[in-house]
Parts: structure tokens; sequence; C-alpha cells
């Protein structure tokens, strides 16, 4: 099991968007804008309240969507995404997020550290599905239709 430091999305259900699609939609209410993986070792020695300490005054914001993703990578997806368009204070958060934890002493597992692609993750991608087919097939899907009722991205 790996750990991710990311943001909670809430009010999204894109079950209905995704529906025939060979994919498996992540459940209402986990949502997440994933903004650094950190590998299969849980941080310990009090680095959850050190990390709450350096966002808790972060501000709440609202991301504007864009296209669909296939992560990691279009030959080998795994994930359904949706990229976040500028995403500014998406990578403020993410270094405050990395230099609280290099400064704690937690090794970063990331290998895409230096490639940040904010996305919002929807779906996990069935295992034998042909990418261009898959993207061929969300071509067709309208995201400015979504439901979305008063989604909120950030600390309270």
């Amino acid at each position: 099991m790996g750990y991710f430091y990311g943001v909670m999305v809430t009010g999204l259900n894109f079950t209905k968007a995704l529906a025939g699609l060979p994919v498996v939609p992540v459940k209402q209410g986990n949502h997440h804008i994933t903004l650094l993986y950190i590998g299969d070792r849980k941080p310990s020695g009090g680095v959850g309240d050190k990390l709450r300490r350096v966002v808790e005054g972060f501000p709440c914001f609202r991301v504007e969507l864009g296209q669909p993703l296939l992560l990691p990578s279009l030959v080998k997806p795994r994930v359904l995404a949706i990229e976040i368009n500028d995403h500014g204070l998406l990578a403020m958060l993410r270094a405050l997020i990395i230099n609280a934890l290099r400064d704690s002493g937690v090794n970063i597992a990331d290998r895409y550290l230096g490639d940040f692609k904010p996305h919002l993750t929807v779906a996990y991608v069935r295992v034998k599905v042909n990418p261009q087919y898959l993207m061929t097939l969300l071509s067709y899907i309208d995201l400015s239709t979504l439901p979305v009722k008063s989604p909120w991205i950030g600390y309270r």
C-alpha cells in the first residue's frame, strides 16, 4: 500500500458519466488531488502534526478542471484523472509539504517528483484496456456537464 498527500474534493459524482467505460470509479467522497506520493512507508514521529501546522493557514481555493488523463502513462494506465488547470496554489501547497517532510527526515519515494501533474483522480483503469480506445471513449464525455455541487479544496 502506498501513502500520498493530497487534497480531498467534495461534491463530485462521476459514476453516471463513467458508466459503460472500462474503469472503476472512485467512490463518492474519496475524490482527491494527489500532491505527492511518498512510498510504502507511513511517516512517523510527529510528521502529521508538523504538516498540520505548516498547512493550516493555507487558504481555500477553487480549481478549473481540464482534459482527461491516463496516468502514470498512456502506455500503461492505472488511473483515469482529469488535469487541473492553473495550479499555482497547488504547487505552493505541494512545496510546503515537501519541505516539511524533508525537514522531518522523510524519504520521498515519488519518481515523478520533478514532473508535477496536478490531477483529480476519478477512476481506476481495468487491467486489460486499450488506452487509445479508452481515450476515444472519453472524448465523447462532456466534462462541463458533470454534476458538481459547491466543490471546495483546501483547509479551513
